[in-house]
């Protein structure tokens, strides 16, 4: 439907199998045999993309991110050249949130390069014709910019976020929204799960300490529902603030205490609770109805990190959206 097109985040692509690599690579190995030949892994993702029929794409955490695609291409224009060839477009493109911002909340000497990374990444997003910035956030976690240690508990997911780190969040955010604003582009914080902006008190507090023209949402239904929210409310309180949105469903709610080891490692169990679009436990109906009733356009990303049949699972995901879903819409 034309209100509400669809694209993913290329981290769909990002299984090893999918590519007839060892599954067992770490993400180092993977992210040196990505680099080895960007362009290929580039074109792969694209192509799969035009296959399961989607119609955008959003650029990646690393090692398809938006700085590996310049390198690749060489210019915006060759990007955009390939891009269309295909009948694709950029959607947007995902910043590293976790350090960027992180660290310029623990060290403002770290600040200067974080503002000269939105700005570029603003410039490039204006050359491909996109103009949406999605930016992971910091883990509540001992509400730090480092990953939760092996010793968390359960009170440190569950008691609230100080309103000082909201503050100091905030403020990156309103600085950096200011810089990349100055090219016509706005950052959409992502909700990422077990994040100090992922739940819908969280979130309401940081909405409302930063600038609404240059600061936004990203709503990611697997996510929020992971961290034991409800997508539906999160995305019906705050629809003025969403110009794009991750549709991934999850299973059930994990603790985020109970994860273990460093990133990747808790991202590896993460995964096993995410599921395509309509097989599991978000209300997508009620969702599609706060869209309808709110005259919601723009991209859908339909996000499955790591997907082992990205191709096959997109495109279940868009028949259960066609079938289901957009007749609510009208």
């Amino acid at each position: 439907m034309s209100n509400i097109r669809f694209g993913t985040n290329i981290i769909t692509f990002y299984d090893h199998a999918f590519w007839g690599l060892d599954p067992d690579l770490t993400y180092p190995q993977w992210s040196a045999v990505f680099n080895s030949d960007p362009r290929r892994y580039f074109e792969g993702m694209f192509d799969a993309a035009r296959e399961a029929g989607l119609e955008g794409v959003e650029l990646a955490p690393d090692p398809a991110g938006w700085q590996a695609a310049l390198a690749a291409y060489g210019t915006p224009a060759a990007l955009r050249e390939t891009l269309d060839s295909r009948g694709l477009v950029l959607t947007s493109s995902y910043a590293h949130g976790r350090q960027l911002i992180g660290n310029g909340m623990d060290d403002p000497a770290a600040r200067p390069i974080a503002d000269d990374s939105f700005r570029r990444h603003a410039e490039f997003l204006v050359a491909m014709g996109a103009d949406t910035i999605v930016t992971g956030n910091i883990m509540r976690s001992r509400f730090g910019n480092e990953s939760p240690d092996d010793t968390a508990t359960a009170d440190d997911f569950q008691r609230p976020v100080a309103r000082e780190v909201h503050e100091r969040f905030a403020d990156e955010l309103n600085r950096l929204g200011a810089i990349v604003g100055e090219h016509g582009v706005r950052i959409a914080i992502h909700t990422d799960a077990y994040s100090i902006c992922s739940r819908n008190e969280d979130i309401a507090t940081v909405l409302s300490l930063t600038d609404p023209t240059t600061v936004q949402l990203c709503p990611d239904a697997g996510h929020i529902a992971l961290d034991g929210g409800d997508p539906v409310a999160v995305l019906r309180d705050n629809i003025d603030r969403v110009p794009t949105m991750h549709w991934k469903d999850c299973a059930m709610p994990h603790s985020g205490h109970l994860l273990r080891g460093d990133q990747k490692e808790r991202h590896a169990v993460m995964l096993t609770y995410f599921r395509v679009l309509g097989s599991g436990t978000v209300n997508w109906r009620e969702w599609m109805e706060v869209l309808r009733d709110n005259r919601w356009k723009g991209w859908a990303t339909e996000e499955i990190d790591n997907s082992p049949d990205p191709v096959g699972e997109l495109r279940q995901g868009l028949e259960y959206f066609r079938t289901e879903l957009a007749p609510i819409y009208g």
